[in-house]
């Protein structure tokens, strides 16, 4: 895929990258499909792949562009998270939180006497250790990305390859909702009669379809850039089309907060390609592209329309539905309000991974429903309530390091910023929702954000070296200055 493309000044995709790739790749399909990587044996597998990637970095380390002790700090610097959230687990495993009691038949859950507020705490390690590792090991494989990245391919072919994936899962999705199957992919019995496709929660595949809807719009705008009027030949329309679906699926699944974010992230990537298209024109003098410009803006407009529609004819409290809540009963305000009792009494590094619905029935106040005591229907709620401050701002601080690295360097590239405004918007909806919570919308969340902020970079040097070293030249001249002649090519050797 993309094999006529301009490579730039940087030379072909290296052994490394295309290691990376194909881990990504794998790593993301399977998620995917694999129930979103919900299921528990699902997140094994996803915790014990993931660290392949690590495993690849070590393999790869040679290929790295500089000493080794840059390489060392640049990766330490990157996966510190990682490293300081296993750190904290395993403090933690030797101070058990709570124990299985049995009484006949059954078995109950009991807490034990706990240690300070400032001492970490865990449950059993068959319950704490996948989650610790899957938070970790995903973490450290998509900062591959912005360690070792350095060639514009390997995050196009990646990402081209992942949003057909979904597209395709999306086709699967919108004919299960059609013909109202009762299982997932025609497979497995499920319980949530709202399931799309292999994601047993509607909500999480909204975030996973606006993520790599919003992957897609950005490499359209990307191939405008390189292929112009060429743009839909061959995997563009595939990637058209891939992207299109995946919009659609959301009127299967999401709620009106969802579709607003959707259309308006869709919107800006119109706009994007828009005026990627319009530059394409004005710089080749190709008047037969106008019509092109005209398309992509009145379906920016429409799209943007559709979001004001919804945000002014729904009423704030109808644009999430929780599953039980009506007018009288509350069930997610309590539920907030019982997991901020549980985040109050140990603040500083929680009551440990996957603790919450364990924990959650000694906080309860009142019952809310299964659903409620598996997730707190809020990331950013059960993230404090498991893994305390210290524990969230060390998985927040990468996200605002990379966001700063962008803003530092004043430039994101144009084509990146509708997956951009994609990353605001889950990062929104985990506030109010769980999509984070679902393995595989952890891994496309993090690999789009390490590689956007990679590819600018990447596509900052590619594209003003050479005018710059044109302005450097030019200046030169100016001040009367002689400009040393090209050394020579080497001569072949004399056989």
């Amino acid at each position: 895929m993309f094999e006529e493309e301009h490579r730039g000044p940087t030379a072909p995709e290296t052994d490394a990258e295309i290691a990376f790739r194909f881990h990504w790749i794998a790593l993301g399909l399977f998620a995917a499909i694999a129930s979103g990587g919900n299921a528990a044996w699902a997140m094994g597998c996803v915790a014990a792949f993931s660290f392949i990637g690590t495993a690849l970095l070590l393999a790869n380390r040679a290929s790295f562009e500089g000493p080794m002790k840059i390489f060392t700090l640049r990766t330490l610097f990157w996966i510190w998270p990682a490293l300081a959230a296993l750190i904290i687990f395993m403090i933690g495993r030797s101070n058990p939180a709570f124990h299985l009691v049995p009484d006949g038949e059954r078995k109950f859950w009991e807490l034990l006497p706990l240690p300070s507020t400032y001492t970490p705490i865990s449950g059993s390690f068959k319950i704490s250790g996948v989650s610790a590792l899957l938070a970790a090991g995903v973490f450290a494989a998509t900062a591959n990305a912005v360690i070792m990245g350095k060639n514009r391919l390997l995050f196009a072919r990646t990402w081209a390859v992942l949003v057909i994936g979904a597209g395709a899962l999306a086709v699967l999705g919108i004919i299960q909702a059609v013909v109202q199957a009762d299982k997932i992919l025609w497979l497995l019995p499920i319980n949530n009669p709202h399931f799309f496709a292999s994601f047993p929660h509607p909500a999480q595949w909204s975030a996973f379809a606006l993520l790599w809807m919003s992957a897609g719009l950005g490499l359209l705008a990307w191939l405008v850039r390189q292929r112009g009027w060429r743009l839909l030949q061959t995997d563009g329309w595939l990637l058209l089309l891939a992207t299109v679906v995946l919009g659609v699926s959301l009127f299967f699944t999401a709620e009106p907060l969802h579709l607003m974010a959707a259309a308006v992230v869709a919107s800006i990537g119109c706009f994007v390609i828009a005026w990627q298209t319009h530059l394409e024109r004005r710089k080749k003098q190709a008047s037969g592209l106008g019509t092109a410009v005209l398309i992509w803006s009145l379906f920016g407009i429409i799209l943007a329309g559709s979001a004001a529609y919804t945000a002014v004819h729904y009423p704030t409290e109808a644009w999430i539905v929780y599953e039980g809540e009506t007018a009288d009963f509350p069930v997610h305000e309590r539920v907030v309000e019982d997991t901020q009792n549980m985040w109050h009494a140990r603040p500083w590094f929680g009551w440990g991974y996957s603790s919450y619905p364990i924990v959650y029935s000694f906080f309860q106040g009142a019952d809310q429903g299964a659903a409620y005591r598996a997730v707190a229907r809020s990331d950013f709620w059960q993230s404090l309530a498991e893994h305390g401050l210290i524990g969230t701002l060390i998985w927040w601080v990468p996200a605002v390091c990379l966001i700063g690295r962008l803003v530092w360097r004043r430039r994101v590239a144009s084509f990146l910023i509708a997956p951009l405004a994609a990353i605001a918007a889950v990062t929104f909806l985990s506030v109010v929702d769980f999509p984070l919570n679902c393995p595989a919308v952890y891994f496309g969340y993090w690999l789009i954000l390490f590689s956007l902020v990679r590819w600018s970079e990447v596509d900052q040097e590619n594209t003003v070296s050479a005018p710059s070293e044109r302005r450097r030249i030019q200046k030169l001249r100016e001040q009367g200055q002689t400009l040393p002649p090209k050394p020579a090519a080497p001569s072949a050797p004399a056989a």
